[in-house]
């Protein structure tokens, strides 16, 4: 089916429409990178404001274009090659655990999907050895609250989602290095909550990446 919808209706770049690229290699050079400075320990590739970056993580995250998520899987990772070195030497051979950021059943029942979780299977992808873990069974967001997006006011949104998120397996994250994934990270509370809740559980050490800022 899907490649049958591909011979009828070909990809085309949704910064400049070229046929056959999602997001063709032009339009990748002239993408804002992030300037703006994020919380600790959270790194992101590109200028949320970008509007190239805002099509490309709307229309994977609200329009049902799951097929995004591998071009801005493989982006995260040629972007981060050096910090990603870094915690190879780290992690002193053992495999880094990547977490996407969960949404709730509620969402997931919607989209279809986990954009994060997209994102972050097409990162691990990247990688020519086995370096990385993917584990969605870790980290479960058990509350449905409000839409970060919808809220503009810092603290509203830290407060949103504190105590969101739980932790199943706490033995599979104890002494390892994890990479949390997101898409979007803003004040950067969604990806610290986490970041606690692991470091409680006795992860040796947690980092960020998102697509944007």
């Amino acid at each position: 089916m899907a490649l049958f919808l591909e011979i009828l209706f070909p990809s085309r770049c949704i910064g400049c429409n070229i046929k056959d690229e999602i997001l063709c290699p032009n339009c990748v050079d002239r993408l804002q990178l992030a300037e703006r400075p994020t919380e600790e320990n959270i790194m992101a590739v590109y200028d949320y404001r970008d509007p190239v970056v805002k099509k490309a993580i709307w229309k994977l995250k609200y329009y049902h274009h799951p097929h995004l998520g591998k071009k801005l899987g493989e982006l995260l990772y040629e972007s981060f090659l050096e910090e990603i070195n870094l915690l190879q030497m780290f992690s002193l051979g053992s495999p880094i655990l990547i977490i996407p950021v969960p949404v709730s059943r509620n969402k997931r029942k919607l989209r279809g999907y986990n954009q994060s979780e997209i994102i972050a299977r097409n990162f691990c992808k990247m990688a020519e050895r086995n370096i990385f873990q993917i584990k969605s069974n870790i980290v479960f967001k058990k509350l449905n609250t409000i839409p970060q997006a919808r809220l503009t006011n810092r603290n509203k949104r830290l407060q949103n989602i504190k105590g969101a998120f739980e932790i199943k397996n706490k033995e599979l994250v104890r002494g390892k290095t994890i990479i949390i994934i997101d898409d979007v990270t803003t004040t950067g509370g969604t990806i610290t909550e986490i970041m606690k809740i692991l470091r409680k559980a006795g992860a040796k050490k947690v980092l960020g990446f998102a697509v944007a800022h």
